[in-house]
């Protein structure tokens, strides 16, 4: 049987990179608990991901189906379980009007449309379809574009300290993307003017208006 040489990169690791000659049809389900049997890892839900492309792999599928070929790097993860905090936190009991001269938004690619970064945590999402009121709990509706189904509810945040402006991922299974590097649940990555953040299809670019 083929063999594909690749990288496992986590930062579960003593030493985060990995190479690895592995079987093409190998179910990726496995190579997880090979990691994990390997590298002593505590109990809990892993995933892989593609480095390049930030795609979840299929853990009922082989490298061969998921298209993982020679030189692919991949990215192991321990998922944590966010819904809960996610839920307090975008109530309009938490919200926090945000004030200060410096004022953000975001202004997505395609449309020119503006979203004004009025109160903190400001969500970037789309609505529940089954529940309209949902809307109101985000600060970035992205649900009325085409592209929409691309991008979780409750996709990523933005949050005010001191004057700055922080982002944050919040869908384990669809990533988000700052300049083109992944933001990992759990980071808070400090925003700059003109910075592009990447939610499903939708690329947002970050300004701050002063006074």
């Amino acid at each position: 049987m083929a063999r594909t040489v690749l990288t496992i990169t986590s930062d579960l690791f003593d030493e985060p990179n990995q190479e690895a000659s592995i079987r093409e049809n190998l179910p990726i389900r496995t190579l997880i608990a090979e990691c994990r049997s390997e590298f002593d890892l505590p109990d809990g839900n892993y995933t892989l991901r593609v480095k390049s492309t930030g795609k979840l792999l299929d853990p009922d599928k082989t490298l061969e189906q998921s298209g993982v070929q020679t030189g692919a790097v991949l990215i192991l993860t321990r998922e944590r379980r966010v819904v809960p905090r996610d839920q307090s936190l975008v109530g309009d009991f938490s919200r926090r009007i945000i004030a200060g001269p410096n004022r953000a938004f975001l202004a997505e690619e395609q449309t020119g449309k503006v979203f004004e970064i009025q109160w903190q945590p400001a969500i970037i999402g789309r609505p529940d379809a089954n529940n309209p009121a949902s809307a109101d709990q985000l600060a970035v509706n992205l649900g009325q574009f085409d592209a929409a189904k691309t991008v979780s509810r409750h996709h990523a945040r933005i949050t005010e300290q001191a004057g700055q402006y922080f982002l944050e991922s919040l869908a384990d299974h669809n990533p988000t993307y700052l300049n083109d590097g992944m933001v990992r649940v759990g980071e808070r990555r400090l925003l700059q003017p003109d910075d592009k953040i990447r939610v499903g299809k939708f690329v947002l670019t970050f300004g701050i208006r002063q006074g």
